[in-house]
C-alpha cells in the first residue's frame, strides 16, 4: 500500500509542494517522483552491501557519495533543500523497509576552546580502531566517523575549518571519516544540519559517530539535543568548585574528562578533577563520572572507553535510549520549524521589505524587537492567506470552464 504525504517547502518566496513517498510491505522503496538523477546517485551509494573484501575504489566511492550527501544537506539553496528533503526521506524508509535499523551511538563532545578536544578525539578514535587490527576479531565500533564544528566569523562568514587538521592520522584511516562544518553563526555550538549529517553518516555504515563543537561556554547546551551521550572535555585549572555547581552544560554531561593530564600540568588535572568531584555532589543525580586522560601520552584512554561502554549498555538496555531519541527528533522538528520561517521571511520580497521597515523603526527608537517580530510574523500569515485565497480562485475559475475538479470531468 502506498501513501502520498505533502510537506511545503519555500522556494524562491513561493510554496511548493515536494510529494513524498511512503511504501509499505515488502520490497524496495520506490524513487519519488522529483528526485533528480544525481539524488537517486546519491541513495544508491547508501544501499551498496558491504564487504570485507570489498575493493579501495568501492570504499572511496561510498566516502565521496556521504561527502556529496552532506553538502547537499547543507546547502541553502532552495532547489537542494529539496533534494536533500527527499534524500533524507529515501534513506529512512530504506533502512525501516528493509529493517536494518543500523545500531549507531552518537558521541558529543564539548568544552571550552583549548581544552584539547580534536587531539582527544584523533587519539581516542586511533586507540578504537586500532583494537581490531591487533586482535583480527570484530570489535565496537568497526567504522568511526567525526563531524566537527567550526565557528564561523562574525564578519566574512566565512570558516577556516581547521580541526581537522588536528585528526591527520585519523582521517587517513581506511574505517575513519572525517568531516568539518561551519556553524554557519547557529548558536549552541553545532551548526544548522548536524542533526542531519549525523543521520547520514549512520546511513553510511558508521556504528560510532563523534560530534565535536565548537568552544563552548557554560549555557550553550544543543549540542545534548544530537547525540546519546555527551563528554565534557576540561583543561587543568578549569575552575574551582564553583564553576562546578553552576547551571548549564555541567547539568547535560553525562561524563567529564580533565584532559591534558600529563607532565607539568598532571598536578593541576588532578586539583581540577577533585575541585569538580566536590562540586557535581550538588548537582541532580546521576552525577558525572569525572576521569583523567592524556591525548598526548594515551593515559586514560582505556578507563575512558570502558565508562563509554557501560554509559551505552546502561541506556540501551533501560529503554532510555529510544526514548531520548524520540524526545530530540520532536526538539529538532520545532528547531527546524523556526529556521524555516525565518528562510522564508528572506526569499519573499514583501516580507523583506516589512523586515527593513522594522529594522528603520528599531534603529529609531520607534519599536521594540518584541513588537516588531510580532508584526513580521502576522505579515507571513497575511501573505500566505493571500497566496490560499489566490490558489481557491484559480481553482473556481479552472472549475468553471471544466478544468478544476474530477467531477466536471466525469459528467461531460
Amino acid at each position: 500500500m502506498m501513501k502520498s504525504t505533502f510537506s511545503k517547502m519555500a522556494k524562491n518566496g513561493k510554496c511548493l509542494l515536494v510529494r513524498q513517498i511512503r511504501c509499505g510491505g515488502i520490497g524496495s522503496v520506490r524513487w519519488d517522483s522529483s528526485m533528480t538523477e544525481t539524488t537517486k546517485r546519491l541513495a544508491e551509494s547508501f544501499s551498496v552491501h558491504q564487504h570485507e573484501d570489498e575493493t579501495e575504489t568501492i570504499r572511496m566511492q561510498r566516502r565521496i557519495g556521504l561527502s556529496r550527501a552532506i553538502t547537499l544537506v547543507e546547502s541553502k539553496n532552495p532547489q537542494h533543500q529539496e533534494q536533500a528533503n527527499l534524500l533524507l526521506t529515501h534513506l529512512l524508509q530504506q533502512q525501516q523497509q528493509q529493517q536494518q535499523q543500523r545500531q549507531c551511538f552518537r558521541l558529543g563532545i564539548a568544552g571550552p576552546p583549548g581544552a584539547g578536544k580534536s587531539t582527544l578525539i584523533e587519539s581516542l578514535g586511533k586507540y578504537l580502531l586500532s583494537r581490531e587490527e591487533a586482535s583480527n576479531q570484530k570489535t565496537f565500533p568497526s567504522k568511526l566517523a567525526v563531524v566537527c564544528i567550526d565557528p564561523s566569523s562574525t564578519v566574512t562568514g566565512g570558516s577556516i575549518l581547521g580541526d581537522k587538521t588536528r585528526m591527520i592520522e585519523l582521517a587517513r584511516n581506511k574505517r575513519a571519516f572525517v568531516r568539518p562544518s561551519a556553524n554557519g553563526g547557529t548558536f549552541g555550538g553545532l551548526s544548522a544540519y548536524t542533526h542531519d549529517v549525523v543521520s547520514l553518516c549512520q546511513a553510511a555504515g558508521y556504528d560510532l559517530v563523534v560530534v565535536e563543537t565548537v568552544g563552548l561556554g557554560q549555557s550553550e547546551v544543543e549540542i545534548a539535543e544530537s547525540v546519546d551521550m555527551l563528554l565534557l572535555v576540561l583543561p587543568p585549572g578549569g575552575g574551582d568548585e564553583l564553576q562546578g555547581v553552576k547551571k548549564g552544560i555541567m547539568e547535560v554531561s553525562d561524563l567529564i574528562v580533565v584532559n591534558k593530564a600529563d607532565g607539568n600540568l598532571l598536578p593541576a588535572a588532578r586539583t581540577t578533577a577533585a575541585d569538580y568531584k566536590a562540586a557535581t555532589k550538588f548537582l541532580r543525580p546521576p552525577t558525572p563520572p569525572i576521569l583523567l586522560a592524556s591525548a598526548r601520552t594515551l593515559d586514560g584512554l582505556p578507563e575512558l572507553w570502558n565508562e563509554i561502554k557501560r554509559f551505552r549498555t546502561v541506556v540501551t538496555d533501560s529503554g532510555e535510549l529510544i526514548s531520548k531519541r524520540k524526545r530530540q527528533a520532536t526538539y529538532w522538528m520545532w528547531k527546524n520549524l523556526k529556521d524555516s520561517i525565518h528562510n522564508l521571511i528572506q526569499r519573499d520580497p514583501d516580507l523583506r521589505s516589512t523586515a527593513a521597515r522594522m529594522e528603520g523603526d528599531l534603529s529609531r527608537g520607534h519599536t521594540t524587537p518584541r513588537v516588531a517580530a510580532l508584526e513580521l510574523l502576522e505579515g507571513l500569515f497575511r501573505s500566505k492567506d493571500t497566496d490560499l485565497l489566490s490558489r481557491d480562485d484559480d481553482d473556481h475559475r479552472d472549475s468553471t470552464i471544466g478544468l478544476g475538479s474530477k467531477s466536471n470531468s466525469s459528467t461531460s
